[in-house]
């Protein structure tokens, strides 16, 4: 048996957040989302002599999450080995893992588990991207992936991680590395911020499954679907309303859409009385605008500033706080 690699393979990928349309997007309005610049997730692929004692690709998995580590439980990294093979396959390697001598795997990552910051489209990036450089490494003729191609493969491999269904918003913002806006079904588009801002994340340490909260929606639009209706339908508006606003660099549209959006989410019942406090916390110490981000029940919450909020750090736990910088927009040469 031979290895995939004789060498060190890294790969990097943002973390992500929705600013706005959030279960509206499901029904075809748009949704803003931003690849988080200072929230990293890093993948090591490592050579053979730094993998002794790595009995099987399950076991060749280690994860470091803000520095803390730990082994993920074998269901997860069966999940792992799985999502590795699929990106092998996307990027034309020989995907039969049993053929390879098992290689050790570190993840290091500053996305916390399940809060919908997209820990798993960033897992799925990475793995491509190692994929794709044990492709190059192995083949004369050497192949990149375009944007369109990294969103497609990357969705593919985190729909592993999503009981086979995932929207593509996650994977679509991990590759674009800035603010888009998205629209199911359509290629992602960049917004041109004209003003830079700061956001805040806060783990509310619930966590809601966003299959679940989606049901919710959907049962609750079966119920009371007039209101229903009109929640989603503000929210779309809203999203559109946010696109100008950064456009435009107009930091107090974009906060009177993200309050007023968080009012709506409230309504549809996907809040909770935490979510809230830390949205009081939030405007109590100098925020804009705040609302949960992700599909509710519980994940993140976020803030929007117009300079670092350096006051957050005595109010949250260092572990649960976020606080990102995002420039204003650069055109990619």
């Amino acid at each position: 048996m031979n290895f995939l690699t004789q060498s060190n393979l890294t790969a990097y990928a943002s973390g992500k957040a929705i600013l706005i349309g959030e279960h509206s997007v499901v029904y075809g309005h748009k949704a803003v989302a931003i690849a988080l610049p200072d929230v990293k997730l890093k993948l090591t692929f490592f050579a053979p002599d730094h993998s002794q004692n790595i009995s099987s690709w399950d076991n060749a998995w280690f994860t470091k999450i803000r520095g803390n580590s730990f082994i993920p439980e074998q269901r997860v990294t069966q999940l792992l080995t799985k999502a590795f093979e699929k990106a092998l396959t996307l990027c034309g390697v020989d995907s039969s893992l049993q053929y390879y001598i098992p290689q050790k795997f570190l993840i290091e990552s500053d996305i916390p588990l399940g809060g919908g910051m997209g820990g798993s489209a960033a897992i799925s990036t990475c793995l491509l991207k190692i994929a794709n450089q044990i492709f190059n490494l192995n083949n004369e003729t050497k192949a990149g992936l375009n944007f369109q191609q990294q969103i497609q493969f990357a969705n593919e491999i985190d729909c592993l991680f999503h009981f086979g269904k995932a929207s593509g918003l996650d994977a679509s913002t991990v590759a674009s590395n800035g603010i888009i806006e998205f629209s199911k079904g359509k290629l992602p588009e960049y917004i041109q911020n004209k003003k830079e801002f700061w956001l805040a994340l806060v783990d509310s340490k619930e966590r809601g499954e966003t299959a679940h909260m989606v049901k919710k929606v959907a049962e609750k639009l079966n119920t009371i679907p007039e209101q229903m209706q009109n929640a989603l339908i503000q929210l779309g508006v809203l999203a559109e309303k946010s696109i100008l606003a950064l456009t435009a660099g107009d930091l107090k549209l974009l906060a009177n859409c993200l309050n007023t959006a968080q009012n709506y989410l409230c309504e549809m019942g996907v809040s909770t009385e935490k979510i809230d406090t830390i949205i009081q916390k939030f405007k109590d110490t100098g925020a804009l605008a705040a609302k949960l981000t992700g599909a509710g029940g519980g994940g993140m919450v976020l803030g929007l500033f117009e300079s670092k909020p350096d006051v957050l750090y005595s109010h949250f736990d260092k572990d649960s706080l976020f606080i990102t910088r995002v420039p204003q927009y650069v055109e990619k040469s």
